[in-house]
């Protein structure tokens, strides 16, 4: 039962037997949470096997890696840890009993507190990837939460923000986005999300087929979509529309590029101060309207704003801290 609630392959019925085990004895729980940090650790940002990811832990707990034995006040402690994992392993029999199905359901949803965290502020990018070997881009002032290992019949990931997908096929686990105001489901594809807060969600696709459904399931059919095709969902009032699109242009920030097409300058302001951490203020209303076109690659703030200011009549003035626009 350790083995598989580390490989996160454990049942609902198995995971509340274990924290009832856990809850009851201290030594167990300290056992537990020691074999628990090396496992995770072992696991963290890459594609991981499970059954290597726990020889290599066993392997630390004996004290192989730095050659040297382990001290002794801790050699009973890890030993007896790892007597726990390897006769989980070995036994393979589940002897727990069948418990209430609601009860099991929230087992299931909520038991995220081993998950790994990635949450880039404003002006920083990262690359993730995941166990299945899949790849993610996270853009800047967004947030991933991702298992260390994925179970056997589903990979699921939680999103708040905007991140590009490259996603492993795999026809027996679906690949699922969770966002606050939906889902992205997939079995193997490419695709942008975008769904920061108080801003509509944007789905397009690369290559592949995904589906997105919105948050009111219950009120709209679920939507397909194929490459270069764009999804945006409102939810404030349930508007849902596909329009054609460039794939390429959607995921143009992987590739330190911003492509505009016909956005409001406060729109584009938005994605400025994500992309280079200045707030961005309006000393007068008129320039929130004015709509604007132009891509860039790799140019720093004055600039994208010079070029911008070109094309429609607005003043700025940038500080170390903030950018002020002005009619």
């Amino acid at each position: 039962m350790v083995a598989r609630k580390l490989a996160g392959q454990a049942t609902a019925e198995e995971l509340l037997e274990l924290e009832d085990l856990l809850r009851s004895d201290e030594r167990m729980r300290a056992q537990f949470q020691l074999l628990q940090q090396y496992f995770t650790a072992s696991s963290a940002h890459r594609a991981a096997n499970t059954e290597q990811a726990l020889e290599r832990t066993l392997r630390k707990i004996r004290g192989d890696r730095e050659g040297t034995p382990a001290p002794r006040v801790l050699r009973w402690r890890w030993m007896a840890a790892a007597a726990v994992l390897t006769g989980a392993i070995v036994a393979g029999v589940n002897f727990w009993p069948k418990g209430n199905m609601k009860r099991q359901m929230v087992a299931v949803t909520t038991d995220t507190s081993q998950w790994l965290s990635r949450q880039n502020g404003k002006a920083t990018r990262a690359v993730i990837e995941l166990a299945d070997g899949s790849k993610v881009w996270l853009n800047a002032d967004s947030k991933l939460q991702y298992p260390p290992v994925f179970g056997k019949n589903s990979r699921e990931v939680y999103l708040t923000g905007e991140a590009f997908f490259n996603v492993v096929a795999g026809a027996d686990r679906p690949f699922v986005v969770h966002l606050s105001q939906g889902m992205v489901k997939v079995l193997g594809t490419s695709f942008n999300v975008r769904a920061y807060e108080n801003e509509p969600v944007q789905t397009s696709v690369t290559t592949g087929k995904v589906a997105f459904i919105p948050r009111t399931a219950d009120k709209q059919d679920t939507i397909l979509i194929t490459a270069d095709e764009k999804v945006t969902y409102r939810a404030t009032s349930g508007d849902l529309t596909k329009v054609v699109t460039s794939a390429e242009d959607e995921k143009a920030w992987t590739e330190g590029r911003l492509v505009f097409k016909d956005i409001a300058l406060e729109d584009i302001c938005l994605e400025l101060e994500r992309t280079f951490g200045k707030k961005v203020q309006f000393a007068s209303d008129e320039p929130r309207s004015f709509r604007l076109t132009g891509a860039f690659k790799d140019n720093n703030l004055q600039d994208i704003l010079y070029y911008l200011s070109r094309s429609k009549p607005f003043r700025y003035v940038i500080t170390d801290s903030l950018v002020m626009i002005s009619k």
